[in-house]
């Protein structure tokens, strides 16, 4: 499949964030640090559409199994008028480009680059994005990544959907 066939215009100004609100200024330069500490990176994009635009979040999740993690995350809007397979492309190619750049990147022996790809679709027939999952996960493996989709992508379902809805800065 490859990188979506429409403009990837989606507008982002390069900013990565925590989920506290501090700027993170080399986002590959922390994951990298992160993955030569023996950290898992997983990756993954939600949408969510408001009345004038699409909003596309992107996230990076660096575990330290047993210890938790950091997440990073990044925005960016595109066109609100999409398809459900536009959307769910367009999530996926997200990911997909950042774990291919800190593929290409990180100076890191094969086994440090354990870089996971989320993919927010569903195989259960229940759910429209089923139609796509197999597409989907096919361009994420077939570029060398370990993917997982819903309900293990919880990433993409989970963590980015927190921050695309603005969750982590809610005041209580």
């Amino acid at each position: 499949m490859g990188r979506p066939d429409r403009r990837v215009s989606a507008r982002t100004d390069g900013r990565w964030w925590t989920l506290s609100g501090v700027e993170v200024l080399d986002v590959m330069t922390t994951v990298e640090q992160l993955l030569r500490r023996g950290r898992i990176v997983h990756i993954g994009t939600d949408a969510q559409k408001s009345s004038k635009r699409m909003e596309f979040v992107t996230v990076i999740c660096a575990l330290n199994p047993g210890k938790g993690g950091r997440v990073f995350y990044t925005r960016r809007f595109d066109r609100k008028d999409q398809t459900l397979f536009e959307k769910l492309s367009l999530e996926t190619w997200f990911s997909l480009e950042l774990a291919l750049r800190m593929n290409e990147e990180f100076d890191l022996p094969a086994e440090q680059k354990q870089v996971w790809v989320h993919v927010d679709a569903n195989p259960d027939t229940r759910y429209d994005s089923s139609d796509y999952v197999k597409q989907l996960a096919g361009m994420v493996a077939g570029s060398g990544f370990p993917v997982l989709v819903k309900p293990d992508a919880w990433c993409a379902s989970h963590v980015a959907d927190f921050a695309v809805k603005n969750k982590h800065r809610r005041v209580l």
